[in-house]
């Protein structure tokens, strides 16, 4: 398969390294189960480890051409939660094997990337206490950011947009406290 996408693969696997990318998914595995098990979706929906690793290698290539373009070496943690969260709803390795679902609930992959950012976004430690209006409209960013991933064109720039101004918008917050 001279030139194909295994030999891609490997030489990708090669240049990354193996035991990064098995700790990045050892990773992510371990994101997809605490979300299954908080979101009780356990017995209903599994992660598809296959499509997942795809998902990685995909953004792992994305990421080295960055490199390779940028002449750097290191990127920032919201490039790769971005990239990371593109493949997943790109690639959907969460997977139904249940059929008593309510269709509300068949975009799952579009919640778990809402875990993953959210979480990232909200992982300095602090502790944000929300005014029933700052709860209310950060629901209803919730609820767009949800209707966001389902149904318009998401690209890692974006969602990398989207993450840093969560973020300095979580800034504006501890300086007016």
């Amino acid at each position: 398969m001279e030139g194909g996408k295994k030999d891609t693969y490997e030489s990708l696997i090669e240049t990354v390294g193996e035991k990064t990318i098995n700790e990045f998914m050892g990773f992510l595995q371990e994101q997809c189960e605490q979300f299954l098990r908080e979101a009780s979706y356990e017995g209903s929906v599994v992660c598809n480890d296959r499509i997942l690793f795809h998902a990685l290698l995909d953004y792992y290539s994305d990421i080295e051409r960055l490199k390779q373009f940028h002449h750097i070496q290191n990127i920032r943690t919201n490039k790769v939660f971005a990239y990371v969260a593109y493949w997943i709803l790109r690639r959907k390795p969460l997977q139904f094997v249940a059929e008593d679902i309510a269709e509300t609930d068949i975009f799952v992959n579009e919640r778990f990337v809402m875990f993953l950012v959210i979480n990232e976004c909200l992982l300095e430690g602090v502790n944000y206490a929300l005014s029933m209006d700052g709860q209310k409209k950060f629901d209803e960013y919730v609820d767009f950011l949800f209707y966001y991933f389902k149904y318009r064109e998401c690209s890692p720039q974006a969602l990398e947009l989207l993450i840093e101004t969560f973020k300095i918008g979580l800034e504006f917050q501890k300086t007016e406290q």
